[in-house]
């Protein structure tokens, strides 16, 4: 796979609706975590994520309720999974581009997935120019050695994203 592939209303919208109030829903005792960068530590950036699964571990009670995504996307084998989740800003600005994982030349490329669960102004940018807008219930899926970033929005409180590395 050397494309990127994006999919709008990925799931029914019960489940997509279901996954969306799980995580965001006021009256939720979903656990958020501070992280003081957004790409490099020391970059100046904050985000608040939740890591559903990384290095062969749940790590997460909520773990299960991702279980569509991963069924949908035809996931054999799972590396990461976390949700990011930021705050609007008054610019609309790119963080820097990166890849999820170093893949090494002898290495099996896999594939990252994003899942947006908010509709917002702040894209995901590929190095390669291409932009993708954020849209609730939208996937895009590339291989996990393109550079991407995502970018800050100004237009709704929060922009949620389900990133998913696999294979």
């Amino acid at each position: 796979m050397n494309k990127i592939i994006i999919e709008d209303n990925f799931l029914d919208k019960d489940i997509f609706d279901g996954i969306k109030n799980t995580i965001f829903d006021a009256n939720s005792i979903f656990p958020w975590f501070l992280q003081n960068y957004k790409v490099d530590k020391g970059d100046g950036e904050i985000q608040f994520t939740h890591l559903f699964f990384e290095k062969h571990v749940i790590n997460s009670d909520y773990f299960k309720v991702l279980n569509p995504l991963l069924k949908k996307l035809k996931v054999r084998a799972l590396q990461r999974m976390k949700v990011n989740n930021t705050i609007k800003t008054n610019k609309i600005r790119l963080y820097k581009y990166h890849v999820d994982f170093d893949t090494s030349k002898n290495e099996a490329i896999g594939k990252t997935s994003l899942f947006y669960l908010h509709t917002t102004n702040g894209p995901t940018v590929f190095k390669t120019g291409k932009k993708v807008d954020c849209v609730a219930n939208r996937m895009v899926t590339f291989p996990t050695n393109i550079k991407h970033t995502g970018s800050t929005h100004t237009d709704s409180l929060l922009r949620g994203v389900i990133n998913i590395n696999w294979f």
